[in-house]
């Protein structure tokens, strides 16, 4: 009963405290008021896998304006955002981790750029084309983030499919390429310079070493096998042929089993 009594006194107490005192408790909720806001508003945004792309490209499309709330439920608006930029494959986004809890108001964006790897003319425009055969940016001689090093290594394909009146034909032609360079450069253990598509479906390639051009067979299916049997017949071609290289003209391997050699005509014979 004692302890109620207490109680009792203290309420009173303060109850009395606040009505002779109505400013002073105003601006405490006032800054209550503002605290909170400040708490929920205030993040913190880190970013991580940036090489080609400026932070500065990436932070521009984020909504930072918008509340930690926000930002906790509409993680999938957020990657969408970020991934409108043609050099972003994927983007991830989780919270950050601290000494034992996650951080609260903190967001880590992981993000994957593409990987430039081919330059070609698409549908009458030169383009760069990713690794994972997204086109990037339309290229005239260069590429922003990319230094004349970087883009002189991209690997230069010619007669591509339409992307838009074939574009089955154009992703199969790219996985082509992609599979052809890993493969052959394995196999052979030359550079691949260029690749051409051919009407026929065959794709010749001009090695960064050879004087010549080299004809494959890519068949419809799994290429691999085909272009790793075709790379050591050149490979042996190329033993036996050693000291004639400059003689010759052209190599076609898209016979199933056997090469044929193309030699230069010879020069004639002066009187």
């Amino acid at each position: 009963m004692r302890v109620l009594f207490t109680s009792l006194i203290a309420s009173s107490v303060v109850l009395i405290h606040i009505l002779d005192n109505p400013g002073r408790v105003s601006h405490g909720l006032e800054v209550a008021k503002q605290r909170a806001i400040s708490f929920l508003n205030t993040k913190e945004v880190r970013i991580e896998g940036l090489a080609l792309v400026p932070r500065e490209e990436v932070e521009r499309v984020l909504p930072l304006a918008r509340s930690v709330g926000w930002w906790m439920v509409n993680e999938t608006s957020i990657k969408a955002r970020i991934a409108e930029n043609p050099w972003i494959k994927s983007v991830e986004m989780s919270t950050c981790r601290g000494a034992f809890l996650p951080k609260f108001g903190c967001f880590q964006l992981t993000i994957q750029e593409r990987k430039p790897r081919f330059v070609a003319l698409v549908d009458d425009e030169r383009w760069i084309i990713g690794e994972d055969g997204a086109l990037i940016i339309p290229s005239k001689g260069s590429a922003p983030g990319l230094s004349d090093e970087e883009f002189g290594k991209l690997t230069p394909l010619y007669g591509l499919a339409s992307r838009v009146t074939a574009p089955e034909r154009f992703q199969a032609q790219l996985e082509v390429a992609r599979t052809s360079i890993r493969v052959l450069e394995g196999a052979v253990g030359l550079q691949v310079e260029s690749i051409t598509f051919e009407g026929r479906g065959d794709i010749t390639v001009d090695f960064v070493s050879l004087p010549f051009p080299v004809v494959f067979g890519a068949n419809s299916g799994d290429s691999a096998p085909v272009f790793e049997d075709q790379g050591h017949r050149l490979k042996a071609l190329l033993a036996q042929l050693k000291e004639r290289l400059g003689d010759i003209q052209r190599i076609d391997l898209a016979f199933s089993k056997v090469g044929v050699v193309k030699f230069r005509p010879a020069p004639p014979e002066e009187n």
